[in-house]
């Protein structure tokens, strides 16, 4: 997998947070990979519903949203390898 945090708005992302993400994974798993803990505040997960930023359609979208701010990773779960966890 690999992964890159957005610094962009969420409103400029084409996302659907009730679409599935391509590929294969688990929520675990994209969570860890977009380098993001549950504990932290109110995870989301979608899909890119375009390319984006160099991700094909179907990208995982991990959203973490707090009360001060909103983390934003774009994860492929369609490639192979990994790439290691990126921060938000």
């Amino acid at each position: 997998m690999r992964s890159i945090a957005v610094s962009a708005p969420l409103e400029n992302i084409p996302v659907d947070f009730f679409a599935d993400p391509d590929g294969c994974w688990d929520y675990e798993q994209l969570v860890r990979e977009a380098g993001l803990d549950q504990a932290w505040g109110q995870l989301s997960i979608g899909a890119l519903s375009q390319p984006y930023a160099g991700f094909p359609e179907g990208a995982a979208v991990v959203m973490l949203a707090t009360a001060q701010l909103c983390s934003i990773v774009l994860v492929d779960c369609t490639s192979v390898g990994s790439f290691g966890s990126v921060a938000a």
